[in-house]
């Protein structure tokens, strides 16, 4: 390990080095790679810091995309409210009977910004950051423990220096924080999922009120549905994520020459290290995304309807290849990536945005602690 050229002589003077570890002044010890002059808390704070924005830009995306999942189960023109049950519907969606009576026609969606338009234009333009509160709500314990969760992980793990240690890090980090917000996750997704209608003023209330009626009747796992192939899609997906995005990293940091670990006041807000950082967020999420996608679809139809839920629960552990399985054999791959276009949308700039921000937040933590 070399110190970094920008650090003065005298900072040099003050470390030690032995082996792989750096000998700090009042005896804490960092491994090589380790951000150590970077605290817990600070970390956090730079976890949190691109959150608002993040989910004030890829809520429209979210909203969108489930619909569209949801109209594949639904085999009518309309997919507002008013469908009356068995309509050529395939499955029983939660909200038919006691959420919406009289809503407006919806057209069917067929493409992410007719989505955009369509919902604005039946619905109101804020239905599209419908769920954005659970969102937020969501954001700030999931990043801490995500993005932190992955680097105490890296930074500790036997594995360092192998190319398999970004993938392993990041699915164990993301299976900790899918779990911690898994019920607010499934509140989030099955009100996205309600077409507005202007005469239900306490929909959220409801919402919630029927949740625990459903908790009290089948116990606490009900806050957990879909949970399981939550995790089918966003373990594989961090691993992925973190294995390209590391990748990226070195290819276009070594051609911008970003230097992450620069402690300099005068180069804070290095462009090539934000340039970096937002490109190999943006290509890693979109590569991790396309391959998690049949997951996404069926995570979606677990958490909106009735009778899938009903059926998963009394089948093997491997159930949710048979579901997935089930919906390729009746409706063939299309169905497996409806919706992948808006989420792609949603994904790339979520990840660009919060792992720049991450990034640029570890470094003026770096040199305001210089």
């Amino acid at each position: 390990m070399s110190v970094s050229s920008d650090i003065s002589k005298d900072m040099e003077e003050q470390y030690a080095f032995n082996g792989n570890t750096l000998l700090q002044p009042r005896g804490k010890i960092a491994k090589s790679g380790d951000n150590f002059e970077i605290t817990t808390a600070q970390r956090m704070m730079s976890a949190c810091s691109g959150s608002l924005v993040t989910s004030l830009v890829v809520t429209p995306f979210d909203v969108v995309r489930i619909r569209i999942q949801q109209q594949e189960i639904l085999n009518v023109n309309k997919v507002c409210c008013h469908v009356p049950k068995g309509d050529g519907q395939a499955a029983e969606l939660f909200w038919m009977e006691n959420y919406c009576k009289g809503a407006q026609d919806c057209s069917r969606i067929t493409s992410t910004f007719q989505g955009f338009s369509t919902i604005s234009r039946n619905e109101g333009i804020f239905t599209l950051w419908r769920g954005l509160f659970l969102t937020l709500f969501m954001a700030i314990p999931s990043n801490i423990i995500y993005f932190t969760g992955y680097e105490y992980i890296k930074d500790n793990s036997p594995l360092q220096g192998y190319s398999l240690n970004p993938l392993l890090c990041g699915s164990v980090a993301r299976l900790t924080a899918a779990t911690s917000v898994a019920p607010m996750e499934l509140i989030k997704t099955r009100l996205q999922s309600i077409p507005a209608e202007q005469k239900h003023s306490k929909l959220m209330s409801h919402l919630v009120a029927d949740l625990f009626t459903t908790t009290r009747r089948s116990g606490i796992g009900a806050l957990f549905t879909g949970l399981q192939i939550t995790l089918w899609r966003d373990v594989p997906f961090s691993g992925i994520y973190w294995s390209f995005y590391e990748l990226f990293k070195s290819s276009i940091g070594n051609h911008l020459k970003a230097d992450f670990m620069s402690t300099s006041n005068s180069n804070v807000l290095q462009w090539e290290v934000f340039a970096t950082s937002f490109l190999s967020g943006s290509f890693a999420g979109t590569i991790a995304a396309f391959f998690t996608h049949p997951f996404d679809v069926g995570k979606t139809r677990l958490q909106i309807t009735n009778d899938h839920t009903n059926r998963l629960a009394s089948e093997p552990k491997r159930s949710m290849f048979r579901f997935l399985a089930n919906i390729y054999k009746e409706e063939g791959i299309k169905a497996l990536y409806s919706g992948i276009t808006p989420r792609v949308f949603k994904i790339a700039p979520s990840c660009a945005i919060m792992i720049s921000s991450y990034e640029i937040g570890k470094k003026f933590f770096r040199a305001f602690n210089n």
